[in-house]
This record gives C-alpha cells, sequence and structure tokens, in this order.
C-alpha cells in the first residue's frame, strides 16, 4: 500500500482509461472499473478525476469521485447515478471502451490518520468519496471508530454497495453500517445516541441535500469545525 506521502506528491496529468469491468449496483447507480494507462498514477483518498470528451455537440465537464482506494492504481473504480446524457454515456461505455481523464483533483480527502473516530453520511453516489476513505482507513487498520450511514433518494429500498458494507461490518471491528433504507439517514443517526462532538463527520449528497443534513447534524451536536460536506450535482 502506497504511503499517503507518496500519495500527497501526485501531480495532476492527463491520462487514457480503459473500461475493465462494469457492474449496476442499483437500478440507477453503476460501478464502472478502469485502468489508466500509465502506472504513476495515484490520488489521495476522497479525490477526483474529470474525463473529457463530447456528445452531440456538447463538451463534458463533470468530474467524478474516484470510489476506490489508492492502493488499486492504476486501476479506479467510479460510482456513476444516471441521472442525465453526460452520466448516461459514462454508465453506457463498454468493455475495452477508453474514456480520457484527467486528474487527480480534490480537497476533501485524507492527508494524514485522522486523530478522532469518523461518520460518514452519504446519499446515492455521494457514497464514492467516502468508500474511497473508508476503504483505506480499512486498509490502514485504523482504531478508532468508523461509522457509515447511508440512503439513496433514488432508489430508496436499494444501496450502492449494500453488501460490501455489511461484510466490512461483520469483519472490521471498528465499523459501524447504518442502512438508512426507506427512511432519512439524520432521522436514523438521531436514533444511535453518539456524542457527535467525538466524531470527524464527513456528508456527501446531491445539491441542497448536502447543506440541509450539515445544518442537522450540527444541531445534534456536531462541531463545525470537524465536519465537511461536500455535494454533488447530477446531469
Amino acid at each position: 500500500m502506497q504511503s499517503l506521502e507518496v500519495l500527497r506528491r501526485s501531480v495532476t496529468a492527463d491520462y487514457v482509461a480503459t473500461v475493465v469491468a462494469s457492474e449496476f449496483l442499483t437500478p440507477t447507480i453503476k460501478a464502472i472499473r478502469l485502468r489508466l494507462d500509465r502506472d504513476e498514477f495515484r490520488f489521495l483518498p476522497g479525490q477526483s478525476v474529470w474525463p473529457k470528451f463530447e456528445r452531440d455537440g456538447r463538451k463534458f465537464s463533470k468530474i467524478y469521485s474516484i470510489a476506490s482506494s489508492p492502493s488499486h492504481c492504476p486501476e479506479i473504480e467510479l460510482c456513476v447515478s444516471r441521472v442525465g446524457w453526460s452520466s448516461a454515456y459514462v454508465q453506457d461505455l463498454q468493455m475495452g471502451q477508453m474514456l480520457p481523464l484527467r486528474g487527480p483533483y480534490g480537497l476533501m480527502t485524507l492527508t494524514e490518520l485522522p486523530p478522532r473516530p469518523r461518520l460518514y453520511i452519504a446519499e446515492g453516489s455521494g457514497i464514492a468519496p467516502l468508500k474511497s476513505q473508508i476503504d483505506w482507513l480499512h486498509e490502514s487498520s485504523f482504531l478508532h471508530s468508523v461509522w457509515l450511514v447511508q440512503a439513496n433518494p433514488e432508489t430508496p429500498d436499494q444501496l450502492p454497495y449494500y453488501n460490501y458494507w455489511q461484510n466490512l461490518n461483520r469483519t472490521w471491528k471498528a465499523f459501524q453500517y447504518q442502512p438508512a433504507l426507506n427512511q432519512c439517514p439524520v432521522s436514523l443517526l438521531a436514533l444511535q445516541n453518539l456524542n457527535l462532538a467525538e466524531f470527524d463527520i464527513e456528508i456527501c449528497a446531491i445539491g441542497d441535500r448536502s447543506d440541509q443534513i450539515q445544518e442537522a447534524v450540527l444541531t445534534l451536536g456536531a462541531k463545525p469545525d470537524q465536519l465537511r460536506s461536500e455535494k454533488f450535482i447530477a446531469f
């Protein structure tokens, strides 16, 4: 496993990726695994790549978070929700097709092993950057508690990576998985009786939902300087 000291030295550059695997995680969300053309690609847990293409005369300009751990380089996994023309293009890529991209990008990352327990709250494909962080913490034998509260407004009864999280919940003592099926993630979190002031908290949800969840978590006792949130735009 690459150390974070090595990963911090990663440089943003252009690459060509080849699709090596693709599978639906829910009826609308797909995991797409890409192999980059150069082994030197490195990224910090939580960072993103920027695919570059045109479709029907329109330029693609959406950044996608990487859902896999940096230890899998030069392969990366994207978690893509089918919500518009650009995401449909990425989802419909076939095995062996190539996709130019640039990266890594992003500041909502881990640059060192955190000093406190972690709480992650994700909705939909917002699970991607949080999964990258959780996987890396697991590989690093992180000793503090790691909680994941996950919901999916698109298909409320189906969560991306659900079986994966259930297995991790059984095999990693520090990990606690709380699936919010047909339920608001904050409502579920409120039932856990956690002292949120003890946690570093990361939130990733679509648009204004990220701000709403952040406000609700603050009312439950989270410290503003220990909370980060990221929103993604669907198109």
